[in-house]
C-alpha cells in the first residue's frame, strides 16, 4: 500500500524508533561516560546485568543513565559508575525501578 493510499484510508504509517542519541549530563557515570558525551542507545534490546540503561526517574520528571546491577522479576537495581558514594542518585536513594521505566540500553560507550 502506498503512502497516498494509506492516508486516504485513514492509516498512518508508524515506525518504532530503535536507535537514540543520548547526551550525558553530570558525572554519575564517570569514568565510563563523561559529562557532555553523546552515545548511542537502543530501545529494542532486552536488558541484562551490566548494561547501561536510560531510565525514567521513579520520583521526578527526569531521565537517568545508570548501570544495571541486578534484575529481579519486573524491577532493576541501578547504580552510577562514579566511585564517590555521593556522586550518583540511583537505587541506593530510591530503591529498585520498574523495568517498564527503561527507555533504552547503551551497550557501546563510544563517543559519536
Amino acid at each position: 500500500m502506498s503512502k497516498a493510499e494509506a492516508k486516504f484510508l485513514g492509516f498512518v504509517r508508524v515506525e518504532k524508533l530503535v536507535q537514540l542519541m543520548v547526551r550525558v549530563h553530570g558525572d554519575s557515570m564517570w569514568p565510563t561516560l563523561k559529562d557532555g558525551q553523546i552515545v548511542n542507545a537502543n530501545s529494542d534490546v532486552e536488558p541484562i546485568v551490566g548494561d547501561i540503561a536510560v531510565v525514567k526517574h521513579p520520583l521526578k520528571k527526569a531521565i537517568l543513565i545508570k548501570r544495571i546491577k541486578q534484575i529481579s522479576f519486573d524491577e532493576i537495581f541501578i547504580e552510577g559508575d562514579n566511585p564517590d558514594p555521593l556522586g550518583s542518585e540511583d537505587s541506593h536513594n530510591f530503591g529498585p525501578v520498574s523495568t517498564s521505566s527503561i527507555i533504552a540500553i547503551i551497550r557501546h560507550e563510544y563517543p559519536l
